[in-house]
């Protein structure tokens, strides 16, 4: 609910736990707890991604798409004497998403956009559209709920439709010539 209060959860009628009464809107919050729980393990370099489906309610359906997500949180590269030890930036997880993206031989048809969810740093943090559709967004999460989560460092994160981000586009193939040069 601090994560994404805009969207309506699916709720259980009879869940397991009384902490697991809802179905998860989004992969962020596990990844957080998981990323927390490696901060307070002294964890100074934490990267951790998920795949899997989160269910999101729309009337009276429930659409359960899949998604890939990650996390970023502490120093940049592994600490080193030749180097100033930097915290990762959004930059570096942008980066890194545009790599992910370039497998799909489709980088011209992704757009980074400023606009992005009310949990994520206004100034840091972008929607990911392919094809004019938003597939997910990427950004640092909002400094009010890195304080009340208690992280050291804002953590970077990133949320994407696993289908619409991976779907390729194949390379035609032309003739190769039989005489070589």
């Amino acid at each position: 609910q601090r994560l994404l209060p805009e969207l309506q959860s699916v709720k259980l009628a009879n869940p397991i736990a009384a902490n697991l009464g809802v179905m998860r809107l989004s992969l962020w919050p596990g990844l957080l707890q998981a990323a927390l729980d490696n901060q307070r393990r002294q964890q100074d370099r934490v990267r951790l991604f998920e795949l899997g489906s989160v269910f999101l309610r729309e009337g009276t359906v429930v659409s359960e798409p899949r998604r890939v997500a990650g996390i970023a949180l502490g120093l940049r590269v592994p600490e080193q004497w030749a180097d100033k030890a930097e915290d990762v930036g959004f930059h570096d997880v942008k980066a890194d998403l545009e790599s992910l993206i370039s497998l799909s031989n489709a980088s011209q048809d992704f757009v980074f956009d400023s606009k992005s969810l009310a949990c994520l740093h206004p100034g840091r943090s972008a929607a990911v559209y392919r094809d004019g559709v938003c597939i997910g967004h990427v950004g640092e999460l909002h400094p009010e709920l890195v304080k009340q989560m208690g992280f050291v460092g804002a953590p970077v994160l990133f949320e994407l439709d696993l289908i619409a981000a991976t779907r390729l586009t194949v390379a035609r193939a032309a003739q190769v010539s039989r005489f070589p040069q």
